[in-house]
Order: C-alpha cells, then sequence, then structure tokens
C-alpha cells in the first residue's frame, strides 16, 4: 500500500484508495471538504451620552519658554511653548469628587484654521482625577492664544465647559471645550 500526504491512509480523511495493477495507491482527492468560513463579528460601539465638566475659573497663569529646538527636523530649529492654565473649582458633572481642578491649554500652529483641514483626531485632550484633584490637558489653536489672554486679563472668562466621556478610572477624553462668562443651567442637559 503507498501512502501520500505524510500519513498512512486510515489517518488521512481526505485520502482515498485507488486501485493499480498489483498495488494500491493513496490519492489526495482534490476536493477537501470545506467548512464555511465564520462571519466575524463587528462589535458596535456603544452610544455614549456626552459628559459636560463645567469648571469656575479661579485663577489663571501664562507661562513661555523659548529654546533650540531638540527636534529641528520635524519643527524647525526652535521651540517655544505658551501654556495657559486656569485653577478653579468643579461645579460639574456633581458626582466627581474633586476639590481642585488645573487645565493647561496648549496652544498649537498645527491646529490653525488652514493647517486643520485634513486631521482626523479622536479628541483635543483628556482629563484625570488622581487625589481628588483633577487635571486636564488640552490642546487649542494658537492664533486663538492673543484673543483669550486679552480675555482673561480682564476678568471675562469666568467658565471652562468641557464636553467628553464619562471618567473611566480617573480618565476622560475630551471631544470640545468653550470658555463663557456666564453658564446658563437651561443650555446644558440633565446630569446622568
Amino acid at each position: 500500500m503507498v501512502t501520500t500526504g505524510g500519513g498512512r491512509l486510515g489517518k488521512n480523511p481526505q485520502a482515498t484508495t485507488v486501485p493499480t495493477s498489483k498495488r494500491t495507491v493513496a490519492v489526495m482527492t482534490t476536493e477537501a471538504k470545506k467548512t464555511p468560513a465564520r462571519k466575524k463579528r463587528t462589535r458596535r460601539r456603544k452610544r455614549v451620552d456626552p459628559v459636560y465638566y463645567i469648571v469656575e475659573v479661579q485663577e489663571w497663569d501664562w507661562s513661555f519658554w523659548f529654546g533650540v529646538s531638540n527636534m529641528p527636523e520635524r519643527y524647525g530649529p526652535y521651540d517655544d511653548y505658551r501654556h495657559l492654565v486656569f485653577c478653579g473649582k468643579l461645579l460639574r458633572p456633581s458626582k466627581v469628587k474633586a476639590e481642585s481642578v488645573e487645565l493647561s491649554f496648549l496652544p498649537n500652529q498645527h491646529l490653525n484654521e488652514g493647517q486643520r483641514e485634513r486631521d482626523q483626531p479622536l479628541s483635543i485632550g483628556h482629563l484625570s482625577v488622581h487625589r481628588r484633584s483633577m487635571s486636564g490637558v488640552l490642546s487649542m489653536p494658537a492664533d486663538a492664544l492673543p484673543s483669550l489672554l486679552t480675555m482673561a486679563t480682564a476678568g471675562r472668562l469666568r467658565y471652562v465647559v468641557m464636553q467628553g466621556e464619562k471618567l473611566h478610572y480617573g480618565q476622560a477624553s475630551l471631544k470640545s471645550f468653550r470658555f463663557e462668562m456666564k453658564i446658563d443651567e437651561d443650555d446644558l442637559p440633565p446630569e446622568t
């Protein structure tokens, strides 16, 4: 008896015997038994209602740094940082227990109008809560900085309203933010 496929005739389910003149030859069939392909399940993302985080601004600070770039091939020969920081009290959501809030807004030239059209962002920043203190880092267009500094100096930026995901293990991604002089509770959806 001759076998093909590296195994014995009895153990190979796809082998058949073909009688020849003086011996039996095992031949692989061309029609292998095919199992139907499983359909891939696509997971649907659960639609999550946005959460609004409202911070009452109590103080602010602006810092500026300028120097030689560590990555000139990427950003050019110079770097500068113009961080705008707002500190305050979390008003909403009331279930989040944070005694203090510090939000750092980082101006970015690449977010200016005319330069961001091809972006496909998932978020514009994030929040984290650790030991009853909330901190956030948010990107913003650099060309908005002069107007914000003027408004902050005049004391006209009283609230920061951010919209994003619900905190999960103390972290949340943010989709948008805005600065307000006053908050009208009727403009916001009810807390969940």
